[in-house]
């Protein structure tokens, strides 16, 4: 099953580069619902890899999940494999 990931550190200036935000979303029907907001395609079409997320991506990824993110940090969404 694929389902997506979206993990935020902080950006380049700062000397810390530990992962500071981890969220994985595996609901089915909220990974299409993620996949559609942020690359307009199914989740089955995302390519393997890490997408830097805009700052309003972030803000509609927020609304969509309900969940406020922490402030001040860079956020990337990533596909991910259970097999």
């Amino acid at each position: 099953m694929r389902y997506l990931s979206i993990i935020g550190f902080f950006p380049d200036e700062v000397p810390d580069d530990s992962l500071q935000f981890e969220r994985y979303i595996t609901d089915i029907e909220m990974n299409e619902k993620v996949a559609q907001l942020i690359e307009s395609k199914p989740v089955s079409e995302l390519e393997p890899g890490e997408l830097l997320l805009s700052t309003n991506q972030v803000a509609a990824l927020e609304a969509l999940l309900k969940e406020s993110f922490p402030r001040g940090l860079e956020y990337f969404m990533g596909t991910c494999f259970d097999y």
